[in-house]
């Protein structure tokens, strides 16, 4: 429904609410259409995912091992500051391409696109290869305090929970 905003006038849908696009999309378009750009979102996700929570360990890990800074709130900072470019970096792609792939045309009765990699290779041809992560550094300006106060929340409430329920008297790691 966002989308049918940004159409040329004739080619709009005017959806009325949720249920009018929905019901005027199974009937027009048929029901494997709500799945449009599914499988791309569920990749992001896990790639996301992964990358961000892998990244994070791994990061305060080596911070406090070479000794940079000890556990706490500096050193989570910095590990999720880390954290925060390298999801940036890994889904800017991926939402590249899941946003195209959502928002495509139909050339000729065909989709533009068949999938991920064609959104890629068809963008990499027409646009080089940094259209891959055009927006980036907006993107990891909104997605780096984000994940500083997911990791920095995480770990208090991991110390609470060692301290007051585990009974852990030795838990440090404090602000």
């Amino acid at each position: 429904m966002t989308a049918d905003g940004r159409l040329p006038l004739a080619e709009r849908r005017n959806y009325k609410h949720v249920g009018d696009a929905l019901a005027r999309i199974v009937k027009e378009e048929g029901v494997a259409t709500l799945w449009t750009g599914a499988v791309p979102t569920i990749v992001r996700a896990g790639v996301a995912n992964v990358a961000q929570l892998v990244t994070y360990k791994q990061s305060k890990e080596y911070i406090m091992r070479r000794e940079l800074l000890k556990e706490g709130i500096g050193c989570h900072f910095a590990a999720s500051l880390v954290s925060g470019f390298t999801y940036a970096f890994t889904t800017t792609p991926l939402d590249m391409a899941k946003t195209r792939i959502q928002t495509m045309k139909t050339v000729n009765g065909k989709p533009e696109y068949s999938g991920m990699i064609d959104v890629w290779t068809k963008t990499i041809k027409k646009e080089g290869m940094t259209a891959m992560w055009k927006g980036f550094g907006p993107y990891y300006l909104r997605i780096a305090p984000n994940t500083v106060l997911l990791f920095i929340f995480t770990e208090k409430i991991n110390q609470m929970y060692r301290k007051y329920v585990m009974q852990d008297e030795s838990t440090g790691g404090g602000f």
